[in-house]
């Protein structure tokens, strides 16, 4: 059974890219025209090679650069902070190993508009531009500037702009994608394209100075959630916005109190000890996972002038360790069945519950199975600690089973920075 779940841990750290690229088919069937002038490979590479396609463009602005950047960082509906260099993501995103048939749905995306784009910095990704006439000699372009909404150690919506290298060309060309801090990756995880560019198409929407925000069908619909539409916004060249009033943003913070289910309205004899500490069991690693997303979230605003990786680093041992120990010590009281359902359960409710509060919509098959696993772990480890276990003569061994199960879930998903 170990060996099994062990292989199952591996297998969901498996790649799940995209089918390769042809570059052939890319060079001379995906370009697209791009202001007259120039021919665009509507995809990132995360080297100057076709065969390392990453995500899609999915934006694309008509207009002068500046103002289009301009209108990004200056003309936001909500604060903006810049991104220094040590808030780089750590590692590679997950945009290099996701596919579209390689996605599962989470939760609904959050109502709201307010866009907040600060500076950002992250993996570099190239794009291929060429002249119309001659679409084999080209360049490849690195990104021209980066932007972020949200926060690094939380979820955030991330754009990677390529401005036209030719004298005379118009255009900014966008990569948006939404992601999120994977706390066993210890990087970021991409989760959307679709969202992040629905929420760079309303930054652009009822502006004076943009004439019309349409979507055009390109057909470059192989990366990740990507449909093959790609937003048009087109720039007027005179005109501007009327200023747009600050708004104050609320950080909606949740306490979860875990207590005892009996109340005073209601005897303590009417619900069973087992009950009891099953939710007490489940609602300590609810608890605990929670306040390790939102503590560091908090304590990444509140400490502005701090690398974030350092806050990473001082609430990762209480995921690493902190759940283990909490489920050890919440399960001795129960029986083995019990045990492993309200740890495995009440983790899994742990991960739904924190990619619902983070807008979290989608998420390639291999994190599901690796937080399947995670949660078979933390229940082999409540059924060893369980009353019934520690009394048996017989020694089953859950504990140490459950042990080398977390080890190698913490383990297997950083073998990448070796």
């Amino acid at each position: 059974m170990a060996l099994v779940l062990v292989v199952l841990v591996l297998g969901s750290t498996a790649s799940t890219s995209a089918p390769p690229a042809d570059p052939a088919v890319d060079r001379q069937e995906q370009l697209v025209t791009v202001d007259g002038n120039s021919s665009l490979w509507p995809y990132t590479s995360s080297a100057t090679t076709f065969e390392q396609r990453t995500l899609a463009i999915n934006v694309i602005a008509a207009g002068d650069p500046a103002e289009t950047r301009r209108h990004l960082e200056e003309r936001s509906r909500g604060d903006w902070n810049e991104t220094r260099p040590d808030q780089e993501d750590v590692g590679t995103a997950s945009e290099d190993t996701t596919a579209t048939e390689n996605e599962t749905a989470v939760a609904e995306e959050p109502a709201g508009t307010a866009t907040s784009w600060g500076r950002a910095d992250g993996s570099t990704r190239y794009v291929y531009v060429a002249a119309e006439d001659d679409p084999t000699d080209g360049v490849w372009l690195d990104e021209s500037y980066q932007l972020h909404d949200g926060d690094y150690l939380g979820s955030r919506h991330h754009i990677r702009a390529y401005e036209s290298p030719r004298d005379g060309d118009e255009w900014t060309a966008m990569q948006a994608h939404q992601e999120h801090w994977d706390w066993f990756r210890l990087s970021h995880t991409v989760t959307s394209a679709e969202n992040s560019q629905r929420y760079v198409e309303r930054e652009f929407m009822d502006r004076r100075s943009v004439s019309t925000v349409s979507r055009e069908h390109l057909g470059n619909g192989r990366g990740f959630d990507s449909d093959g539409w790609v937003a048009i916004v087109d720039l007027e060249t005179d005109g501007d916005d009327p200023p747009v009033p600050l708004e104050t943003v609320a950080v909606l913070s949740g306490a979860m109190l875990v207590g005892r289910v009996a109340s005073r309205t209601a005897p303590r004899e009417l619900v069973a000890p087992r009950v009891r500490h099953a939710f007490l069991l489940a609602g300590s690693l609810i608890g605990l996972y929670l306040f390790v997303r939102f503590g560091a979230v908090g304590l990444e605003s509140r400490l502005g002038d701090i690398d974030p990786r350092l806050v990473a680093g001082a609430f990762y041992p209480l995921i690493a360790v902190g759940l283990p120990v909490c489920t050890y010590a919440f399960a001795r009281p129960l029986d083995r069945s019990t045990a492993f359902a309200a740890a495995s359960v009440g983790f899994a409710t742990a991960i739904l519950l924190d990619y619902t509060l983070l807008g979290v919509t989608r998420l390639p098959v291999n994190v599901f199975v690796h937080r399947f696993s995670t949660a078979i772990a933390l229940g082999f480890i409540a059924v060893g600690a369980s009353h019934a276990e520690r009394i048996d003569p017989e020694d089953h061994g859950f504990v140490r089973m459950g042990t080398l199960l977390w080890v190698v879930t913490l383990l297997v998903p950083l073998l990448r920075f070796l």
